[in-house]
């Protein structure tokens, strides 16, 4: 018998996500693995699966908070600097959704190598960020 690889892999992807349910009592998304919506305390995540471009992998959105409008431009340059250092091969980057006057950060990994134990430690990673972000969105003097 032939095994069909897309829907082997959109299994895999749903087990990672009732997993991440289980482990932090969220009701399973159902029909809405798409865009699965895993809350971990004050911050927001949204799992997506990477669908017909990249379909062995998780993308993961990071809510770290709305731009406050004082110091904007500082904060922005600030994010686009921490963008460079963190620029990569699969690695995350700050984005910023206007409609919303959202920042967060977002992260491809392979579905392949995600475990529960690794996808839950990037999770708390990200975050830790986020809070640490929202206590002065990162400009603190570095020189």
């Amino acid at each position: 018998m032939k095994i069909n690889k897309g829907s082997d892999v959109l299994e895999r992807y749903r087990a990672l996500i009732g997993q991440l349910c289980r482990k932090f009592d969220i009701p399973e998304p159902g029909i809405m693995y798409q865009a699965a919506q895993l809350p971990l305390g004050d911050v927001n995540f949204t799992l997506f699966h990477g669908g017909l471009i990249v379909p062995d992998s998780v993308l993961v959105y990071c809510e770290f908070g709305v731009l406050p409008p004082q110091s904007r431009e500082r904060m922005l340059l600030r994010l686009l600097e921490t963008n460079a250092y963190l620029f990569g091969v699969n690695s995350p980057a700050f984005t910023y959704q206007a409609d919303r006057n959202m920042i967060g950060l977002m992260c491809r990994f392979a579905l392949e190598e995600a475990t529960l134990e690794s996808t839950v430690e990037l999770l708390e990673f990200f975050a830790g960020m986020a809070r640490r972000w929202r206590q002065d969105h990162f400009l603190f003097a570095i020189y």
